[in-house]
Order: structure tokens, then C-alpha cells, then sequence
């Protein structure tokens, strides 16, 4: 067995928890470089061979009394049993069940019908990513002006633009502030200027170059006496942030804020409105900010003097005078390659960070700016290449917040065994993936099974649907599956998931059917028997998955 398949088959194991597999023996890409011309050419490129493609059914058992056979035959009892009982009895199910080695479907119930994956959408979108951008891919945030004089002055304005990261952070601003004191800078002598525009892209008015901790502010609410406003904070404390307190501290009564946030001039204002009870303690709302440009601008302007650095103008927006190259900044900050940002989006399941990968690939293969519309038609080329065909499945977004998104169980699961056996992708994709008790949306899920660090997966959520795809074993021998669940109410949901991982637990028991290990644990979902309180979900709607908490 090659080195390459090997670290393949661990990588279901907890031993590549949170790292890449194996050293990076496919190549690294210029971690600077924009990924348009490689994009488009691997877009025309004839993509490698594939696998061989599995049935569709399972095949019929050539030797009904072989040891194998049998195995195959308890194991579809166990998966028949848990079909037929509730709550999956009471819902519309897919299921495709795989050997990965050679592509032997074990199970398949209703494989062939197309369901709303949810946010098991998010597997399509970083792996096209990833196969077509790299997992190396960068992405770039930088500041622009005219070189320091002998002082250590820049006579003008300094511009910052971005390239749409969703993975921009804070200590990322920092960097850049810390970047002009490297280059000498001790002093700007004009304005900072945001350019909302990505970088490559000068028409006025078009796309979001700058998105800072997802577009996301926290407001501390902490109550003082009743009848009087509590107090309010921002996380980080921002400058160029206007609060407007109008909220109350009352007794006796249920707290209820309300958070609204606009723009007034080159400003951002932040509403505080409602009430919040006196005995109750300190609140953290999250709130989504609509400028990240704003937002980016002023919390360097805040961080700059950190760094020895005095801006003499102010924080607004407006275009960079004439297109540079990030050869030509001041300072420049790389975001962690996208096969980190990827694990941003599949194992806490964030909305937000999936949908910027899937503009992003839009937008480096069909031109900037990015949008859902070209990274549909990115995702889909992708998906075709591998073998599904357009009728197949329907896409409008990248993270599967929507109810339009379907694909086959069949395919979704196809497509999870070609990935693995891709060598260029398998690395990079398959650990963004949660791992059962280790991480993610699915540390919690599997509590009380044996299938702690042996089931790497991507869940999905929605009002009625559920998703689980994803892998179960570890060296001796891995299956890929997909569980796709539709039309229960949302009361139903800790029941189904305790199904899906129930058929889940048959498939391990499968492949250690030959050791002595106990029979799949049907005990309820939430935790380790009924002996306490049930262990949370980790995994909320992903109606709301990676948005700020509601207040």
C-alpha cells in the first residue's frame, strides 16, 4: 500500500485531527499570488482519472453463504431496522452506503432521488474550491500610498483594500499596522481611505473587498440600577463606532434588546434599544455590521498608534487612485491558506465563510467580482467534471442556506470517495471535515458510541431537513455515506439525528464485525445514557449556523 494511500486511510482517525495529512507532497502554490490565471486554466483542464464508478444498487450476492455476504446482509438489516421505526418511518429518507476500497455500494435506499443537502452544500463548495484554487490559495489584504520620506512620513493618503477574506481578523489589521512601522513609517500625513472594491477590480461601486471577523461586532449590555440605561461596550473597543444607548435597566421584568446598526457619513452608528432586567448579568449580542470597509478601516485607525504609526486625516471611503499590485503596498497581510478557511466553514458549519468561498471561486475563474450566481456556475462545471450530471442537482447558494439547493444521496456520496482518493484535494478537504467527539458540529453527537475519532463528517440542518455525509473506520477499512432526511417537524430533530447516528454506528459495527467488539448502542440521543442532563447539540439550525446569536 502506497504512503499516499496510507495517509489516506488515517485520516478518518483521530491521529489527523486539526493538521493536514502528510507533508505537502503535490506542490505549494506562490502563497502571494492571486489565483485568477491558474483558476481559469485548471477550469479548461482535462481533470485527472477517477476511481472506478460504483454501481448505483447494491449488486446482488454472488455467494449468499460467504462470511462476507453475511456481514453485508446483518449489516442492511441493522440499516432496514432503524428505517423502519420512528422517526425515520414518519420522513422521507436517501441513504447510500459505500465500501471505499472499491466502491461496493453496502446499502441504498432512495439514493437516486434528489434532497436538500442543507449545509452538507458546504462539501461541494470547499472542495471545488480547493481542487480548483488550491489548498494553498491566499487570500490578500493590503495598504497602498507613496513611499515614506527620510522622516518616516507618507505625504498623502493611505489606501486599504481587500480581496474579500472571509477569515480577516483583527489581529490581521495588526499586522498590516505593524507591516507601515517595518517599512519606517512613523506618520500619515493625510487620510486612511477605504476602498470597498476588491483588489483587481476598478470598477466603481462593485464587490466587497473588505469583510473584518465575518462583518461581526459583540455589544456588552451590562445592567446598572433600574430605570437607568445600562451600560454598553464594543469587543474590540472601536473607534469610529457612534453607540446610541436608548436601552433601560429594569426589575422584575425579562430583558429584551435590540441591536440596529447603520451608517451616518464615514461613521458607524450602534442602536441599543429595549431593556434588560437588573439581576440579569452581562450580555454579548453579536451583530452583523453591512460595511466591512468601515468597519476594517476604523479598527486599523484604532491600531495604528499601537505601532508607533499617527494618522493626521481620517477613516472614509472612497477609490485607490490608480490600480497597484500587491508588489507595489506598503504593507501587506495573507490570510491562512484556504484549506484552514475551509475548516472555518465546515466544522462549525458558518453560513457566512462558505458563502464567501463560493464568491470567491466565482470570482477567480469567471471574473471579479464574485457572486452566488458565478460560483453556482463554478461549483456546478466542477460537479460535472466529476461525473454528475446538471439534472442531477440544483445549486443557488454555498453554504445551504436555502431551501432551492438539491442533490442525490448517491452522488454526494460518490463524490466524497473520489475526493478521498484525490491526491491534490484529499489532504486539504478531508480535514475540515468535524470529527465524532473531537470537534466541529459532531463532537457531541456521537457521545456514548464507539465511534469517537472514527467518523469524520459534515452535517446539515435546516426546519424539517437533515444531513449527515461524510466517513466512518479507520486504517484497516473506511465506508462513505450520505443520510439525507426530509419533512419532520422541527420538534423531531435531536430524534432524528440520534437515527442517522445510530446508522452510522451499524456501518463501524460492520467493519469490526470480524473483532469482538458489543452490538451498535441505541442509547438516546444527548449523552451517555439517562444518568444526567443531555449533552447540547453542538449543531444549531443551520438557519442560523456561523450568524451572530440572536439577541
Amino acid at each position: 500500500m502506497g504512503a499516499r494511500r496510507v495517509a489516506l486511510l488515517l485520516c478518518t482517525g483521530v491521529a489527523c485531527t486539526g493538521v493536514v495529512l502528510g507533508a505537502p507532497a503535490w506542490g505549494v502554490r506562490d502563497a502571494g499570488a492571486r489565483a485568477t490565471k491558474p483558476a481559469k486554466a485548471a477550469a479548461k483542464k482535462k481533470p485527472p482519472p477517477k476511481p472506478a464508478r460504483s454501481t448505483t444498487l447494491p449488486r446482488a450476492a454472488t455467494d449468499p453463504e460467504s462470511p462476507h455476504e453475511k456481514k453485508i446482509a446483518a449489516l442492511r438489516q441493522r440499516l432496514e431496522d432503524v428505517l423502519r421505526e420512528p422517526p425515520l418511518s414518519r420522513t422521507r429518507v436517501g441513504i447510500q452506503v459505500m465500501q471505499i476500497s472499491d466502491g461496493d455500494v453496502l446499502f441504498s435506499h432512495n439514493a437516486e432521488l434528489r434532497f436538500n443537502p442543507a449545509s452538507n452544500t458546504k462539501i461541494l463548495t470547499t472542495a471545488a474550491a480547493i481542487a480548483r484554487l488550491g489548498g494553498d490559495y491566499r487570500y490578500l489584504t493590503a495598504l497602498y500610498g507613496a513611499d515614506p520620506d527620510v522622516d518616516g512620513v507618507v505625504e498623502g493618503n493611505v489606501t486599504l483594500r481587500g480581496s474579500s477574506d472571509p477569515s480577516l481578523s483583527t489581529a490581521g489589521l495588526a499586522e498590516l499596522a505593524h507591516g507601515l512601522a517595518a517599512h519606517g513609517i512613523t506618520r500619515i500625513h493625510g487620510d486612511l481611505v477605504v476602498d470597498r472594491r476588491p483588489i483587481g477590480l476598478d470598477t466603481a461601486g462593485a464587490g466587497e473587498g473588505l469583510i473584518l471577523n465575518r462583518n461581526t461586532i459583540a455589544v456588552r449590555v451590562r445592567p446598572t440600577e433600574p430605570k437607568r440605561a445600562p451600560l454598553v461596550s464594543l469587543e474590540p473597543a472601536t473607534a469610529g463606532i457612534t453607540i446610541d444607548n436608548t436601552a433601560t435597566t429594569v426589575k422584575g421584568k425579562r430583558s429584551r434588546l435590540k441591536l440596529d446598526v447603520y451608517r451616518k457619513d464615514d461613521h458607524l452608528v450602534i442602536q441599543v434599544r429595549g431593556r434588560i432586567a437588573e439581576s440579569r448579568g452581562t450580555v454579548i449580542l453579536g451583530q452583523r455590521v453591512q460595511d466591512g470597509a468601515l468597519l476594517s478601516g476604523h479598527t486599523l485607525a484604532g491600531l495604528l498608534g499601537d505601532f508607533g504609526v499617527t494618522l493626521d486625516g481620517r477613516v472614509r471611503g472612497g477609490d485607490q487612485p490608480k490600480a497597484s499590485s500587491p508588489k507595489e503596498a506598503l504593507a501587506l497581510h495573507h490570510s491562512a491558506p484556504l484549506a484552514d478557511v475551509s475548516r472555518i466553514s465546515n466544522k462549525p458549519s458558518n453560513n457566512f465563510v462558505a458563502d464567501a468561498i463560493y464568491k470567491t471561486l466565482g470570482g477567480e475563474l469567471f471574473g471579479l467580482p464574485g457572486t452566488l450566481e458565478k460560483g453556482t456556475r463554478a461549483v456546478a462545471q466542477w460537479l460535472e467534471e466529476q461525473g454528475i450530471a446538471r439534472d442531477r442537482f440544483h445549486l443557488v447558494n454555498g453554504s445551504g442556506l436555502t431551501h432551492e439547493n438539491r442533490i442525490t444521496p448517491a452522488d454526494l456520496a460518490r463524490l466524497l470517495r473520489g475526493v478521498y482518493f484525490e491526491p491534490s484535494l484529499a489532504p486539504d478537504f478531508l480535514p475540515s471535515l468535524a470529527v465524532a467527539g473531537i470537534d466541529g458540529t459532531i463532537r457531541n453527537r456521537f457521545n456514548g458510541t464507539p465511534a469517537i475519532g472514527l467518523v469524520r463528517a459534515k452535517t446539515g440542518t435546516l426546519n424539517g431537513v437533515s444531513a449527515l455525509s461524510g466517513y466512518v473506520g479507520d486504517k484497516g477499512e473506511v465506508i462513505v455515506f450520505s443520510i439525507l432526511v426530509e419533512g419532520f417537524r422541527h420538534r423531531t430533530t435531536p430524534a432524528v439525528r440520534h437515527a442517522q447516528v445510530r446508522l452510522v454506528d451499524a456501518m463501524l459495527h460492520y467493519l469490526r464485525a470480524d473483532s469482538p467488539h458489543d452490538e451498535p448502542t441505541t442509547r438516546p440521543p444527548g449523552g451517555l445514557e439517562q444518568d444526567g442532563p443531555p449533552v447540547p447539540e453542538e449543531e444549531t439550525d443551520s438557519e442560523a449556523d456561523g450568524d451572530p446569536a440572536p439577541p
